[in-house]
């Protein structure tokens, strides 16, 4: 049976941003004020991405055979890849450039606070096996869909590194990291040499 939409939280538009192609944007702006984030949503952004290096930094200099990996969400253009509950799709509503209303079933990317579910997520999925690691838990650090993993040297990070993707790509089997977006087996200095795009 068909809904009739009466309202819309969001719209649809094309945009240019800098010397990139035009593309497709999602405006919900006008939601944030009603929007109430519980307690236990962490701003990602209080991690920043200077945090992160210097992470890598201090771990380095405590190991010289340090290796890293930073490993990715795989995601697409516009969407995470989190379901979005049905009492919640309402918050997704938006209308097209001619009238049409649609509604997202997956955490749309221009959704406001949409960077704090994943990052709650992503962190969910590695406490497990971070409790499991005990005093070793500090050589995963998350920052939104990013996760730095630190091992002592290439035979450690192989194993870390492997469980935190498995922790990331099971139970649920839709989420995966993306290799063509991830770093794996690499040293700080090229850690250093990252743009920041790489980290946020």
């Amino acid at each position: 049976m068909a809904r009739t939409l009466k309202f819309e939280a969001g719209r649809a538009f094309a945009g240019q941003e800098g010397e990139r192609p035009l593309d497709l944007f999602f405006d919900y702006r006008e939601t944030i004020e009603d929007i109430k984030m519980p307690e236990s949503m962490i701003n990602p952004y209080t991690i920043t991405i200077k945090s992160l290096r210097q992470a890598a930094q201090d771990f380095s200099a405590k190991a010289p055979k340090a290796r890293f990996a930073l490993l990715r969400l795989w995601s697409a253009p516009h969407f995470y890849p989190f379901m979005m509950g049905l009492n919640n799709r309402d918050l997704t509503i938006f209308r097209d450039g001619i009238g049409r209303m649609w509604v997202w079933k997956f955490m749309c990317k221009d959704m406001a606070y949409s960077e704090y579910s994943v990052h709650k997520n992503m962190t969910a999925r590695l406490e497990q096996m971070q409790r499991q690691l005990g005093s070793d838990s500090h050589k995963f650090q998350v920052r939104k869909d990013v996760v730095l993993v630190m091992g002592r040297d290439e035979d450690e990070l192989l194993k870390l590194a492997a469980a935190a993707t498995f922790s990331v790509q099971t139970q649920p089997w839709r989420l995966e990291i993306d290799f063509w977006k991830s770093f794996v087996n690499v040293d700080v200095k090229f850690l250093d040499g990252l743009q920041d795009e790489w980290w946020a």
